[in-house]
C-alpha cells in the first residue's frame, strides 16, 4: 500500500511522457496522412496506448477519494467531465461542420461516445482518433461506480482480480472482430486503464535499471514485430497478443519516465514537461483538423509539417489559457 504522501505526489515525468505522447500521435498521423506510412501508423498506437495507463495512473488518488467517502462519486464525475468534454464539444462541432455532419445521427454517436461501442457502427469514421476517449470517459463512468460499492478490506485485490476477468473476456471474444476493433473497441480496452491504476502499486519496486531493460526490450519486440503483426493482424492469438504487447510496453515506459523523476530538479526540464503536458490535450483532439485542412494545401512537405507544428503548439496554448484552465480552475473540491 502506498503512503498519502506519495498518493498526492506530482510526477513531472509523467508530464513529459504526456507531451511527448500527444505531440507524438500528431506527428505520426501527420506523416501517416501524407505518405500512407504503414510504419507511422502503427508507431502512433504506442503514443495512444501510453494515455491509457496514464490515466489509470494519475486519477488513482482521485479514485481513491471516492473509495474512502461515496459522497465524492459525483465530485469525481464533475471534475472528469468539466475537464474533458468542453472542449471535445468545441472540436466535435467544428470538424461536423467541415463533414456536413453537424446533427446527424453520427453527430450524436460522437457526442455520446457511442461510435465504437459496436463495429461498423458510423456511416463515416470522420473524427476516428477519439475512439480512445470513448474508452476513458466509460472508464470515468464505471469504474467508479466499481469502487463505490466494494469495500476498502483487500480492494486492491478485487480490482485484480476484475482486471483479469477483463482479460479473459477479450481472450473469448478477440476471435469474432477484426483487428482493428480489438485495439479500439471501447469494451475490449478498458482493462488498459485499469492496468495503470494497479501500476500505482508496483511501481516502486522497479529500480531505474530494470526498467530501462523493461522498456528496451517491449520496444524493440514491439518495432522488430511490426511486420509479423501486420501481415497476420486478425489471427485470434495475435490480435490478442498485440493488445497485450502494447500494455506491456505502455506500463514499462511509464515506469522508466517515473524513474528519471530526479532530472526534473532543473528548473528548465520541469518547465518544458509542464508546458507540453498543457497542450496535450488539445494537440491530441485539434490535430485531426489540421490535418483535414493542409491535406490537399500545395506545400511542400516540410513547409506544411511546420505550419502544422506550429498551429498545434498555438491553438492548443490558447486553448489551455482561455478554456481548459478557466474550467480547471472552477471544478469542484473532493470532500
Amino acid at each position: 500500500m502506498i503512503n498519502q504522501n506519495q498518493n498526492q505526489k506530482h510526477f513531472y515525468g509523467l508530464d513529459l511522457l504526456r507531451g511527448i505522447s500527444g505531440y507524438g500521435v500528431a506527428i505520426c498521423h501527420f506523416f501517416a496522412f501524407n505518405y500512407n506510412n504503414a510504419f507511422l501508423e502503427y508507431l502512433s498506437f504506442t503514443f495512444v496506448e501510453f494515455f491509457f495507463v496514464l490515466s489509470g495512473f494519475v486519477l488513482f488518488p482521485q479514485l481513491m477519494r471516492v473509495l474512502d467517502n461515496k459522497k465524492n462519486l459525483l465530485i469525481f464525475y464533475k471534475r472528469r467531465w468539466l475537464r474533458t468534454l468542453p472542449l471535445y464539444f468545441i472540436c466535435l462541432i467544428m470538424i461536423s461542420l467541415m463533414f456536413n455532419k453537424f446533427l446527424t445521427l453520427d453527430f450524436f454517436k460522437y457526442l455520446i461516445f457511442a461510435q465504437d461501442l459496436v463495429p461498423g457502427f458510423l456511416e463515416k469514421n470522420y473524427f476516428p482518433i477519439v475512439w480512445s476517449l470513448s474508452i476513458e470517459e466509460f472508464f470515468y463512468l464505471l469504474f467508479p461506480l466499481v469502487l463505490f460499492f466494494i469495500s476498502k478490506t483487500n480492494f486492491a485485490t478485487k480490482i485484480m482480480y476484475l482486471f483479469i476477468f477483463l482479460v479473459l473476456i477479450k481472450f473469448y471474444f478477440v476471435s469474432f472482430f477484426d483487428s482493428t476493433f480489438v485495439r479500439t473497441g471501447t469494451f475490449f480496452r478498458i482493462d488498459a486503464i485499469f492496468l495503470g491504476f494497479l501500476l500505482r502499486y508496483a511501481y516502486l519496486k522497479f529500480n531505474f535499471y530494470n526498467s530501462i531493460i523493461l522498456s528496451l526490450f517491449f520496444t524493440l519486440t514491439y518495432i522488430f514485430l511490426q511486420d509479423f503483426i501486420l501481415d497476420n493482424s486478425n489471427e485470434p492469438l495475435i490480435k490478442f497478443g498485440f493488445v497485450i504487447l502494447l500494455q506491456l510496453l505502455s506500463a514499462s515506459v511509464l515506469i522508466f519516465f517515473l524513474k528519471i523523476e530526479p532530472i526534473f530538479q532543473f528548473t528548465v526540464i520541469k518547465k518544458i514537461s509542464t508546458l507540453l503536458s498543457k497542450q496535450t490535450y488539445a494537440v491530441y483532439l485539434t490535430h485531426m483538423i489540421f490535418l483535414y485542412i493542409l491535406l490537399d494545401l500545395d506545400f511542400n512537405i516540410l513547409n506544411k509539417f511546420l505550419l502544422y507544428v506550429a498551429l498545434l503548439f498555438l491553438t492548443s496554448t490558447v486553448s489551455y489559457t482561455f478554456i481548459e484552465k478557466p474550467i480547471l480552475d472552477v471544478r469542484p473540491k473532493f470532500l
